[in-house]
């Protein structure tokens, strides 16, 4: 069972690394530990080509997984800064996303603005679905930009950066008297300590693959991904030039004790986010691993929480990492028969003020 466990966390990390989109705060394909935020740098707007600037009212369509209310702000930042370019914004689930993204692409139509995973921008500017929007990226930090870099050119341009640990209730740890863990091992036996105690340790959503592949990504493996040789893994394995077996054998083989341990147990795989979340919020659980996205939710649930976070440990006592990276990127489609709208558009998206709407 242990094996066969493994190794659909390994044929899902690897996935991970090559197509995966963001969740609900944004992820990236590859963990980054300790990541900044992918900033704008101060570089000067592009300016809008012809058509864009021309008096006549231009519709695109921009896709993304975030549903619409999350993006209002930006939308309406966006009908005033570029009022000749009305935006058709399509929500599209996220477990659906890129199949119905690749349909569209390769019937030589989608949108004309897609929101991408670095790993879905990689695999369309290779097969040239995408238009190169360099000019633009000098306004970006290179951290921001090179998860969007095939041979040379960027093709998305970065959007939220994001990172994630792990919530906790702290009236929940202080009541029954269990201190914070330095370790991986330590956590695992306060999630026993409270088990003993009737109390549910860890509340987790795993009907989504999301949850526990972040968590193995950063339990342990974050330890690694620190090292001298492991802050490349990332970039190296995007690009062909390392794999994970024989690499993240060790971490997860360790990470795994989730599962043997029974922290992770099998009705999770009922369970989706927002009912994990409710079940941490309502104190149901005395744990709960996400980020800032989710802070607001939680709190509207339970106002009077003493809400806190807590980092994910390796082997060694530590400080602990939170797990995070660029977030996902805006790209043009190069069939697009409305390109210089779309560029226009992302042109006021790497304002100082379009970030600020995004945020």
């Amino acid at each position: 069972m242990k094996k066969k466990v493994l190794s659909v966390l390994l044929i899902s990390a690897m996935t991970l690394g090559i197509l995966s989109g963001c969740g609900k705060g944004g992820d990236a394909p590859a963990a980054e530990v300790k990541s900044e935020a992918a900033d704008k740098t101060g570089g000067e707007e592009s300016e809008p080509e012809e058509g864009a600037a021309s008096g006549e009212s231009v519709t695109i369509r921009l896709s993304y997984w975030n549903s619409e209310d999350t993006m209002q702000a930006l939308l309406d930042f966006l009908a005033e800064e570029v009022p000749n370019v009305k935006i058709e914004y399509q929500f599209i689930e996220n477990s659906n996303y890129d199949t119905i993204i690749d349909t569209q692409l390769v019937a030589g139509e989608g949108p004309d603005i897609i929101c991408e995973s670095a790993g879905g921008v990689l695999k369309h500017a290779r097969l040239g679905y995408l238009a190169q929007v360099n000019d633009l990226a000098s306004n970006y930090s290179a951290a921001g930009t090179g998860l969007f870099t095939y041979e040379g050119n960027v093709y998305a341009l970065p959007g939220i950066s994001w990172f994630e640990g792990i919530y906790y209730n702290k009236a929940v740890f202080e009541e029954n008297n269990i201190a914070m863990p330095k370790t991986f091992d330590e956590y695992i036996a306060v999630c026993k300590q409270f088990q003993e105690l009737g109390i549910t340790p860890l509340a987790a959503g795993l009907k989504s693959w999301e949850p526990m592949l972040k968590n193995s990504m950063a339990f342990v493996t974050a330890e690694y991904l620190s090292t001298a040789e492991g802050k490349s893994f990332g970039e190296d394995y995007r690009n062909g030039r390392a794999v994970m077996e024989g690499t993240w054998n060790q971490y997860l083989e360790k990470w795994s004790e989730m599962i043997t341990e029974g922290i992770y147990t099998t009705d999770m795989i009922g369970i989706d986010h927002d009912q994990a979340l409710e079940q941490f919020a309502t104190g149901g659980a005395a744990m709960f691993c996400s980020g800032p996205w989710d802070y607001d939710a939680i709190m509207a649930k339970n106002p009077d929480m003493q809400l806190d976070m807590m980092p994910f440990y390796g082997t060694k006592p530590s400080e602990g990492w939170l797990i995070g990276g660029p977030g996902c990127g805006f790209a043009v489609n190069e069939n697009s028969a409305n390109k210089e709208a779309a560029m226009a558009i992302l042109a006021a998206i790497s304002t100082e003020e379009g970030q600020a709407a995004f945020w």
